[in-house]
């Protein structure tokens, strides 16, 4: 329960009180907890989601639910896609990307990406039934698996820094035991489209994260925090169709 506490005080906005006396080691072995972490925040929304849905219109209840992942998560992963985006998108040399990355300043591709993503979220949001609210639960839950490819399957590119520590606690046994859980609970809540988005999202971050990789040589923290970003919105782009 300590792991979990350690993930929820510091992935997320959650009111907890904070573990004290936190090792090194005690915060990077607290990354396996993440698709636990997933699994609260999508129930938060999906509670939420229920909630309003007898009394506001669908886009005011995917505006709420937007603002509400935001808030909950505080946009730790938003401040890595958007990094992120800003090297990737620069066509610069791969020492001058993991330059710009490293740069807190906010560029023009990543305005640029983060309203596309937003929108598009927004958009997929908005457009759930009654009926669909289940992907709430899944979609953060899966997301927060699914970056752990990044982690586990491809080096760091970087000397130091927060993401190293989580790559080289990274075990598979862990990873894989994650990941048939979630597929099971994918499956149990959402039927045929929980493998499918399990599947897909998988694949589309394991070819993103090997291409970035054979072009920096290795990726970053700002990294793992894009794939997530990305990945909620594939399982809900991928799921959606297939939702009834």
């Amino acid at each position: 329960m300590r792991g979990l506490l350690i993930a929820l005080t510091f992935f997320t906005r959650i009111p907890l009180p904070v573990p004290q006396d936190i090792t090194t080691e005690e915060f990077t072995r607290s990354y396996r907890f993440y698709p636990l972490v997933g699994l609260i925040i999508g129930l938060l929304l999906w509670l939420l989601a229920k909630a309003l849905i007898p009394y506001f219109p669908p886009l005011v209840i995917g505006a709420i639910l937007l603002g509400a992942e935001l808030m909950l998560t505080g946009g730790i992963h938003l401040d890595g896609f958007m990094d992120s985006m800003d090297g990737l998108l620069s066509a610069r040399s791969p020492e001058r990307i993991l330059e710009i990355m490293k740069d807190s300043r906010v560029g023009a591709h990543a305005s640029m990406a983060l309203v596309g993503l937003l929108l598009l979220k927004f958009s997929l949001l908005a457009s759930l039934t009654p009926s669909m609210l289940s992907i709430l639960i899944v979609m953060p839950m899966l997301a927060r698996w699914v970056f752990q490819i990044g982690v586990i399957a491809f080096p760091y590119a970087r000397s130091q820094g927060l993401g190293k520590g989580f790559h080289e606690a990274s075990q598979w046994v862990t990873f894989l035991l994650g990941g048939a859980i979630i597929l099971v609970i994918s499956f149990y809540l959402l039927g045929l489209a929980g493998p499918i988005a399990f599947g897909v999202s998988a694949l589309i971050i394991t070819l993103m994260a090997s291409r970035i990789s054979a072009l920096l040589g290795g990726l970053t923290g700002d990294l793992y925090g894009a794939f997530i970003e990305l990945s909620e919105v594939i399982c809900l782009l991928v799921a959606f169709p297939f939702l009834r």
